[in-house]
C-alpha cells in the first residue's frame, strides 16, 4: 500500500466534529439523538448568537475517540434531519498549518490526509487513486476546491466510469467541510475574545468609577454646622 494511503488509513487527528446545515427549527435533542446514533457523545454545543439567541445552523460534537469521530464523518454526513442533509467534518484538528491556511493558500498535506482518512477505500487500485488524489488536492487552495466542487456537479454521471473521480469528488467535499469547521471555530474564538475583552473593559470602568467616587468630598446636609 502507498505510504500516503497507509497514513490516511491510520490517521488519528480529532475526536471533535463539526455538524453543519442544521435546520433552525430542529430541536436540540433531535440533533443530539442523531449524533448519538454513531456513539456516545462527551460534549455537545449548538452554536447560537450570544445577543439574540438565534441559532447559527451548526454544532460541535465531541466523541470518545478519533475513530468514532471519523465514523461520524462517514456515516452521519448526509443524514437527513428536518428535511436537510447534515454536513459533517473534523474540527479541532492537530497541526499549526490549519490556522495559517487562507482562502488562496494550499490546504497542505496534513489536511489532505485527514480528508483521505474519511474516504472508505479498499483494494490496491483504489488505494493508489487515493494517494494520487491526496497529493494533488494538497496543492489546491480552498478557493480552487470550491471551483472544483462546482465543476464536479456536471460530471457526476462519469464517476462510475472514470477511476478515482468519485474519490476526488468526495475528498474535495471533505476538505470544504473541514474548512467550514475551521471558519466556525475561528468565529467562536473571536466571539469569546470579544466577550472577554468587553467584560475586562466593564470591570476596568467600574473600578475607575469606584476610585473617582471614593475621592470626592462628602456633601454636608443643609442646616448642619461643621465643627
Amino acid at each position: 500500500m502507498d505510504s500516503l494511503a497507509a497514513a490516511a488509513a491510520n490517521c488519528r487527528c480529532s475526536r471533535v466534529v463539526y455538524v453543519g446545515n442544521i435546520a433552525f427549527h430542529a430541536a436540540d435533542k433531535e440533533v443530539l439523538d442523531a449524533c448519538e446514533l454513531i456513539g456516545p457523545v462527551l460534549s455537545f454545543r449548538l452554536a447560537a448568537d450570544a445577543a439574540t439567541g438565534k441559532r447559527k445552523g451548526y454544532a460541535f460534537v465531541e466523541y470518545a475517540d478519533d475513530a468514532t469521530a471519523q465514523s461520524a464523518c462517514r456515516n452521519l454526513h448526509g443524514h437527513l434531519l428536518r428535511g436537510r442533509e447534515l454536513r459533517v467534518g473534523l474540527a479541532d484538528r492537530t497541526g499549526a498549518s490549519r490556522s495559517r491556511c487562507g482562502d488562496h493558500d494550499p490546504v497542505g498535506m496534513d489536511d489532505a490526509i485527514h480528508a483521505a482518512s474519511l474516504v472508505d477505500f479498499s483494494g490496491q487500485r483504489h488505494a493508489a487513486a487515493v494517494a494520487s488524489v491526496t497529493r494533488y488536492l494538497a496543492g489546491l487552495s480552498r478557493h480552487q476546491l470550491r471551483e472544483a466542487a462546482a465543476a464536479f456537479e456536471g460530471y457526476k454521471v462519469l464517476k462510475e466510469h472514470v477511476p478515482g473521480l468519485d474519490t476526488a469528488m468526495e475528498m474535495v467535499q471533505r476538505l470544504l467541510d473541514m474548512a467550514a469547521a475551521d471558519a466556525a471555530a475561528e468565529e467562536a474564538k473571536r466571539k469569546r475574545r470579544e466577550s472577554a475583552s468587553a467584560a475586562t473593559a466593564d470591570d476596568h470602568h467600574a473600578k475607575m468609577r469606584k476610585l473617582e467616587d471614593g475621592g470626592k468630598a462628602t456633601a454636608v446636609p443643609a442646616g448642619v454646622a461643621c465643627v
